[in-house]
């Protein structure tokens, strides 16, 4: 049996005569005649009884057509299924992202982009910025968004954007109303920081140390979110990454800082698996709210 065979007996089912079924399947009369004869050829036993020129079902042309239009059913949903892939409302999306930015920023944009494309299913994991680099090579994960410039020969990572850090203050706090923030300003504040071992905390302690102002380190945590939450009740001030900032604002007071100390934000892409059209989709409009989001 051929496809186009049980089109034209599915047809002919459906609108009862010859001329009809030609009609809907933009085919010539002969032609859907010439189909059903093949069919019942193929199949050894006749579909129809012909009577004064019209066509009648046999008790087996009527089974058949209960299966035939099981698996004409089955072929629709499949067509369905493929528009909905290719109109990206169906599929997967895996995510990875570091805390800076899977906290707020990703869940925030995931959001926007399940709004245009309704019924795609998502998983958002945060982690280190090298466990997320380790989760798209090892293809637990589509894509992932790091914080850190790191580096693997799986993978290819690639710089979306840097922007400078911000300096976050308590509600009322005497530096509240300048308009931008500098070491000198910090004199003996106390501070709360990222761990000695982190790049960030490397470069501030860097720009301090070059102008001999004496900070009060109160607390540290690897977590800008964190030290957002310890600035917020008063345990000091701090400089943290601009999307953390941003998110935070109206807790804590936030104010450019000089000299400028950049953040890094990068994608992170398999460079061994092509990724699918659903995730290209999602890579652009990331890229665009990030863009956004640190420049606003």
């Amino acid at each position: 049996m051929k496809i186009r065979q049980l089109e034209a007996f599915h047809a002919l089912m459906l609108r009862q005569t010859v001329t009809r079924a030609a009609q809907m399947l933009h085919i010539s009369q002969p032609a859907v005649t010439r189909l059903i004869n093949d069919l019942e050829a193929d199949v050894g036993f006749p579909l129809f009884d012909r009577a004064n020129g019209r066509l009648h079902p046999t008790p087996e042309g009527l089974a058949l057509f209960e299966e035939v239009e099981r698996s004409f059913a089955g072929m629709e949903r499949i067509a369905q299924t493929a528009e909905q892939i290719k109109s990206l409302r169906r599929g997967s999306l895996h995510i990875a992202g570091a805390p800076a930015v899977a906290l707020e920023f990703l869940p925030t944009t995931l959001t926007g982009f399940l709004r245009e494309h309704p019924g795609i299913d998502t998983t958002l994991l945060i982690h280190s910025s090298r466990t997320v680099v380790d989760l798209v090579v090892g293809r637990r994960c589509d894509v992932g968004f790091i914080a850190h410039p790191l580096t693997h020969p799986g993978a290819h990572v690639e710089l979306i954007v840097k922007a400078p850090m911000r300096c976050v203050l308590p509600l009322g706090h005497r530096l509240a109303e300048r308009a931008v923030i500098t070491p000198e300003d910090l004199h003996g504040e106390s501070f709360v920081s990222f761990p000695k071992e982190f790049d960030g905390r490397v470069a501030i302690d860097r720009e301090f140390a070059a102008r001999r102002v004496d900070r009060v380190i109160t607390s540290e945590s690897q977590l800008s979110a964190t030290l957002c939450v310890l600035v917020q009740h008063g345990a000091g001030v701090a400089l943290i990454d601009p999307i953390t900032a941003r998110y935070a604002a109206g807790r804590v007071v936030v104010k450019p800082f000089i000299p400028e100390i950049c953040s890094e934000y990068s994608l992170v892409v398999s460079n061994q698996w092509p990724l699918s059209r659903l995730a290209s989709a999602f890579v652009d409009y990331a890229r665009d709210r990030l863009t956004e989001v640190v420049s606003g």
